[in-house]
This record gives C-alpha cells, structure tokens and sequence, in this order.
C-alpha cells in the first residue's frame, strides 16, 4: 500500500513538471501593469505616450525597447509619428473651421495690416525695399504665409537663393515635411551644422491633376535627397519646443484630439437634430388575421401625405411615433470639449464665438494671457525677419552696393495688438504727471528725477539728462523770440530754436538788412534828390527771410 501511494505521488509530480530529482523551475515574464492598456488607445496616447512616440513600434509589448530611431535624450518624435502630425493638422485647417480660425487669428493678431521696415541710411532703405518688394519675394503677401505655417507646422526652413553679382536674394520656404535629418554639434544641440532634404523622386504620386511623372530615361531621378548648409544656404526657425529638440511642434498638435472630439459631437448633434423630426405611423390592427395584415401593408405601402385625411373604422388605430431622444442636457458636454480646445489653444471663449458665458469687463480680463501669447509671436517673428533682412544686407556689402561703413541699423515695426492700452496708459500718464506736479510743488522732488519716473512708466529710454538740456534750450529760443517781436532787436549771442522751421536768411536778405541799418549820407533823399521811397518785401518765396510781410514799410 506504501508503494503504490508513493508511486502516485511521483505520477502527480512528474505530471506538474516537478520531480524529487529536478528542481522547481519559475517562468520568468514582464510585469506590465495591464489596467493602464485596459481602455481603448486614445490619439494621444499614440503621439505622446509609450505607446506612440515612445515606444518602438507603437505596441505594448515593446514598451521596454529603445527606439533606433533617435538618441534617448531627444525629445523630438519619431518620423513616422512627426509626418503623421503634419498630415494631421494640415487636414484639420483644411477641414475643420475650428482649426482653421485659430490659426488665421493668430496670423490677424500678430500682423494686423503688415508691418513696415525702416532703415536710417537712405541706400540701405533701397536695398531692402528692392528686395521687399521684388515680384519674386512678395514679401507684402510672403509675410502672412511665413507666420501663417509657422503656427500650422511649428516650424520653416527658409531657402536662400542669391545673386552673387548684384547681390540680389529671393527666398522660398521648404516644406517641413521634407526635411528628414538635421544634423547639430554632438556637443551641442542647438548648433545646427545642416539639413537633408527627402528624395523628391520618392514622393511624387500620380492622382488624378497632377503632373505627368518624370521620364527618368532624360532626367536622372533624385534618390539621395540634399543636404543644405545651416545658415549659408537655409534658415531653421521653430517653436513650440523644448531646448533638447530638434523639430518645432504646431500650434494645433495638442488639440488635434479634442477638434476631432468636438466635430465629432458636432456631427452627431447634427444627425440627433434631424431624426428628433422624424416620426412613423403605428396601425393597429383589431382582430385581424395574417391575411388582412398583408393585406393592409399592400394598401399602405406608400406614407399619406401631409395634410392628408384618414377614413377607418374602429379595426384600425393610428398613431404617430417620434423618437424619444432627451438631448437637451448634451450642451454641457460640447461646452466642456470645446473648453478643452480653448485652453489648449490660449484663447478665452469668446474668441470661439461662443459670447453668452460672461460681460464685456470679464471678456477684457480673460483676454490678457491670450494678448500676451500673440505679443511673444511677434517677437519671434521680429527675430526671424532681422535675420532675413540681415543675410539681405549682408549680400549688398558682398557685391558692392552698400559700403562698410554704411549704417545698416533699421527698424522692423508690427501692428499694436491692442489699441486700449494706449487709452489705459494715457490715463494713467495723466494721473501720474498731475501726482508729480504736486510733489515737485511741495518740493518732494526733482525735475530730473520726475522725468526719468514718467519715461519709466511710459516705457520708454531717454536720456534724461540730455532731455533737460533740450527742454531748457527751446524754453531760451522761445523767451528771444518773444523778446525780439516786443522789442524789435534781437538778442546777442542766443541759439536758435532747435524746432524751428524756418530757412537761414540768404545772403541778399541779410545785405539788405544791412543797408537799411546803415544811415544814408544824403537823408532822406536818394541820388536824384528826391524822397527815398518804401522798400518793399516779397517774403520767402522770392528769397527774403520771412521778416517782411509783403508790405511797405
């Protein structure tokens, strides 16, 4: 009885993997944390989250994988992630009248009606205006699609294309798409040393419009792209990053998830709307057999018309079904998405045409982060313009049209993004310069330093020693002029008015002024021995200095 007993213990040991001479062996496995995966892949979760960007092929079973694609301490996606963006958020500005209004409000607050170019030399002026306004450049019209893609896409790659004989550049923007490498310092990230350009024989497709394909028999097909060097031949601007990034990210990236959401929820209102109309009639039959039904089904196989009278008797009740679909609390839900795509997008609701949640006063205060998000635009594209006006210049000084000791200094001006402030600091200026009057009368203060207090407030540099020197001598000039009409005699050894606008008395003028002051030797009487006659002036069209009115004196 003992043997058979340990002859089925080792029959049920052997049947488990485990003998008394073998040890006991453990499965070794991943320990995935299976409620995190447990809900359908979200969107972002595919750009963003291990699944996506960080994983190696987008599954979770190679979450633990270094991707080959691209060192670990960069925080760009990978480039089957970085096209699928580009796609994404090109099919949205095109589609979805949402995306598309963020991107153009931003190009409307940040360029307004265009922005000027001034230069302080007047040959420095040409240069930029000829190149400004070059038929190839459209600069007028170019400057709205820089900023316009760079909002859409995160970033642009700007061609230059010069003249190496009169110094002429005309400047083209590359698709971002096709930028697939950008090679940097390996000590440092921000230095970018070149670009490559996607084999343009590689993504020409053959739908229905485009240009006949290329006859590779005459012209050899590009299948090694182009490199371009960084800052000689092309420019790299993005933003939207962070400092270890190679790649610019859009504006609508972030919300591509959520403007799929809400125009989802705005096509199921749509279609929720229009069957909320709908209704069906409902026969009732009393007492009637297969044969009756049939029947009534051939007679009624085409709906009354509206407005139409039914005759029947007691055998036949009708009546009219609706759906019952109770969508009226479904507001809040398309509030909360479209919330998600405003904040995501830096802009209060009211920018969204949605203007019943708030006043004017809370509309003025929910408008400052977005106000301030459109002014850091525009000092990025200030920046990105200096740098194309300055490669511009660069160019004429290589071929000989501007000298080197020419000042090239110019000022790029945009539009005010928002004109009260303009308003408010008046204001505010006015109380300021009334509360310093006051303090200077009771002789808290001094004139240098309520000066420099005002410039302050009002943001502006002066010099305000060098100010004082100008306010003290247009008071001199003026207190002279107004000595030299009482009196008639001028004042010795006082400047002119730095703001006056007249012309320097001409050398007749003054030789007339001269002879007049001088006594005649003869009186009263000219050569002739008659009376000296009136001298008359003609004022400063015919060459006198203005003192004379056109009347005899």
């Amino acid at each position: 009885m003992k043997k058979r007993r340990r002859n089925n213990n080792r029959r049920i040991a052997e049947s488990i993997g485990q003998t008394d001479t073998q040890p006991q062996v453990q499965r070794v496995q991943e320990q995935l944390d299976l409620t995190a995966y447990s809900g359908p892949t979200t969107q972002e979760d595919w750009y963003w989250g291990s699944m996506g960007a960080g994983g190696a092929t987008g599954s979770m079973e190679d979450y633990l994988w270094r991707r080959l694609s691209d060192s670990f301490y960069l925080k760009d996606v990978i480039p089957a992630v970085y096209l699928e963006i580009h796609n994404q958020v090109y099919e949205a500005w095109n589609s979805n009248p949402l995306a598309f209004g963020i991107i153009e409000m931003t190009t409307s607050f940040v360029l307004g009606e265009g922005i000027t170019v001034a230069a302080n030399n007047k040959r420095v002026q040409s240069v930029i205006d000829k190149f400004w306004n070059n038929p190839e450049n459209r600069m007028e019209e170019r400057v709205y699609s820089i900023c316009n893609e760079l909002a859409l896409y995160g970033e642009l790659f700007i061609h230059f294309f010069v003249n190496q004989y009169s110094g002429d550049v005309v400047i083209r923007q590359i698709d971002p798409s096709l930028i697939d490498q950008i090679e940097t310092d390996t000590e440092d990230v921000e230095k970018q040393l070149r670009f490559h350009r996607r084999p343009l024989g590689q993504i020409m497709s053959t739908n229905t419009g485009d240009p006949p394909p290329v006859n590779v028999t005459k012209i050899e097909m590009d299948t090694q792209g182009a490199w371009f060097d960084a800052g000689k031949e092309v420019l790299h601007f993005a933003i939207n990053k962070v400092s270890n990034a190679k790649r610019g990210k859009s504006d609508l990236a972030t919300l591509l998830p959520w403007l799929r959401r809400y125009k989802d929820w705005l096509t199921d209102r749509v279609r929720i709307n229009k069957y909320k109309s709908a209704f069906l009639w409902d026969v009732t039959l009393t007492q009637a057999d297969k044969k009756t039904i049939d029947r009534k089904k051939m007679e009624y196989s085409y709906p009354p018309e509206p407005g139409s009278v039914l005759i029947h008797n007691e055998a036949e009740v009708w009546k009219a079904v609706q759906p019952n679909i109770n969508a009226q609390d479904a507001k809040e839900d398309g509030r909360a998405i479209k919330m998600m795509v405003a904040v995501g997008a830096t802009l209060p609701e009211h920018y969204l045409s949605d203007g019943d949640q708030g006043n004017r006063a809370t509309a003025a205060e929910m408008s400052l982060p977005t106000l301030l998000k459109f002014k850091r635009r525009q000092r990025y594209i200030k920046y990105m313009f200096t740098c194309i006006i300055d490669r511009v210049i660069l160019e004429a000084q290589r071929a000989g049209r501007i000298g080197p000791r020419v000042d090239t200094s110019y000022e790029i001006t945009f539009p005010e993004i928002d004109s009260g402030e303009h308003q408010t600091l008046a204001q505010a200026t006015n109380l300021l310069v009334t509360a310093m009057a006051n303090a200077k009368q009771q002789g808290w203060i001094s004139d240098e330093t309520a000066m420099q207090m005002m410039f302050e407030f009002a943001g502006e540099e002066i010099d305000v020693p060098e100010e004082i020197n100008k306010v003290a001598t247009e008071r001199a000039a003026k207190i002279a002029a107004m000595t030299t009409m009482q009196t008639g005699q001028p004042i010795p050894n006082m400047p002119p008015s730095p703001t006056s606008s007249k012309k320097a008395p001409s050398q007749r003028s003054q030789d007339r002024q001269a002879a007049q002051q001088q006594p005649s030797p003869l009186g009263d009487l000219n050569g002739y021995g008659n009376e000296l006659s009136g001298a008359v002036t003609y004022g400063e069209r015919f060459g006198d200095d203005g003192i004379g009115n056109g009347k005899v004196k």
